[in-house]
């Protein structure tokens, strides 16, 4: 039973309002307070700017990292648990059906059921210590129309009401992609005032995402609750209309340039996570990772470990040079390829590379999963120092060379190059 000495309560500033919360003993009392600065969130009274990566690597290294947060695309109490042993605080998603994927919002049966779901995680997880706030749902309005969203949204705020009335201890944000949010915002301040504050997706539209906002009139407060490399729908493609990936150091440079842009001293601006922690299979299995498959960290790890804390880790990572990868393709489809590489602590280097069909095409949306591309058995014949000779099958298509460079302290870098087997 409750008592009021294992109560915690505060008030929750939002839009004006005040509603009171409670935290049972134990767990975190999040508030969301406005000044004349801007916003900020409070962690059991103290300031808490958020820290974090989503995903589901190792959540110790990144704890030691710097950070101070991680974000689950799914409500469950491992990760919370696993999140509360390093001191990480969690934005927990839960599920909102995704109309792409058949969800009617029109059918009672089917909005009640999401609605029992969401009542039930909410009630079993809200107590836990890890928990920072809640997100419904994730980019839900992909390939959506005005009409569909308006159904949505109306759905959204009645969820936010529940979640609410069941927990008033964590604030409630919903979550839309680059491609969505920049026409999302105005319905959204329609639709959905129970909502503490928006969490936007954003690649590319970092560099421009500030600026968006003001355009859009949006004065609640954002998160940035995914940022990383440029989106493989939002690079330049090869004569052959081969998506071209940056390598893993243009990828650093990157994150660092979109935090310090559209994060980074922005008043509306609760703070960001970046994506992804640990390592992910989409269009390649090394275009979002910021960890590769076998735990090695790459440079957007040293980028963010610089923001988070103030300084560099002891030990760099290996950097890929603007030469990237270079080769000569013989007409027997044999590759003679060179790497431009460098190791900023001067750190003796190893050298893999593989061959992989390119399935930089694949037709998943959002995120959507996208099964691991192998690598092709005996396609690299030598090695030596920085190159390869590798042989693409007999097979005409599509192909891609990867490099991975590892310095033997856990450091990475990675770059890859499409090529085409004729």
């Amino acid at each position: 039973m409750r008592t009021a000495g294992l109560l915690l309560a505060a008030i929750l500033i939002m839009a004006g309002s005040g509603i009171v919360g409670e935290a049972a003993e134990g767990a975190a009392m999040v508030t969301l307070q406005k000044n004349e600065a801007g916003y900020r969130l409070l962690r059991n009274g103290q300031p808490f700017f958020i820290k974090g990566a989503g995903g589901t690597g190792d959540y110790a290294a990144l704890a030691s990292a710097g950070a101070n947060a991680t974000r689950t695309w799914q409500a469950d109490r491992k990760s919370l648990d696993n999140a509360a042993k390093t001191g990480l605080s969690v934005l927990v998603g839960l599920p909102l059906g995704k109309q792409r994927s058949g969800f009617d919002y029109t059918d009672a049966t089917q909005v009640e059921k999401q609605r029992q779901l969401i009542r039930g995680l909410v009630l079993d997880l809200k107590d836990h210590p890890a928990v920072l706030m809640w997100a419904l749902g994730n980019e839900a309005t992909i390939l959506t129309t005005p009409e569909q969203r308006s159904m949505l949204w109306k759905e959204v705020n009645h969820l936010a009401e529940i979640v609410r009335s069941i927990d008033p201890a964590h604030p409630i944000i919903t979550v839309v992609g680059g491609e969505q949010w920049k026409d999302s915002l105005a319905e959204l301040d329609t639709f959905c005032p129970a909502l503490d504050a928006v969490g936007l997706n954003a690649y590319a539209d970092m560099l421009t995402l500030p600026e968006a906002l003001t355009r859009q009139g949006w004065k609640r407060p954002y998160i940035v609750t995914e940022f990383g490399p440029h989106g493989h729908w939002q690079v330049a493609r090869n004569e052959w209309k081969a998506r071209l990936e940056d390598s893993s150091t243009e990828k650093a440079a990157f994150y660092r340039r979109a935090y310090e842009h559209a994060v980074k001293d922005r008043p509306q601006c609760l703070g960001a996570f970046a994506f992804v922690w640990g390592w992910k299979m989409e269009m390649t299995h090394t275009w979002y990772g910021m960890l590769l498959q076998d735990g090695s960290r790459t440079g957007a790890v040293d980028v963010m470990t610089e923001i988070w804390t103030g300084k560099p880790p002891a030990n760099r990572c290996p950097r890929i040079g603007p030469g990237g990868i270079q080769l000569r393709q013989d007409s027997d489809n044999t590759l003679h390829c060179t790497v431009d590489v460098s190791d900023p602590d001067g750190d003796a280097l190893q050298i893999e590379w593989d061959l992989r069909r390119d399935v930089s095409d694949h037709p998943s949306v959002g995120g959507d999963s996208q099964p691991l591309e192998p690598a092709i058995p005996g396609a690299v014949l030598e090695t030596k120092e920085a190159g390869a000779v590798i042989r693409m099958t007999g097979t005409p298509g599509r192909y891609r060379v990867f490099v991975y460079v590892r310095d033997g302290h856990g450091g990475a870098a990675t770059a890859n190059v499409p090529v085409l087997a004729k």
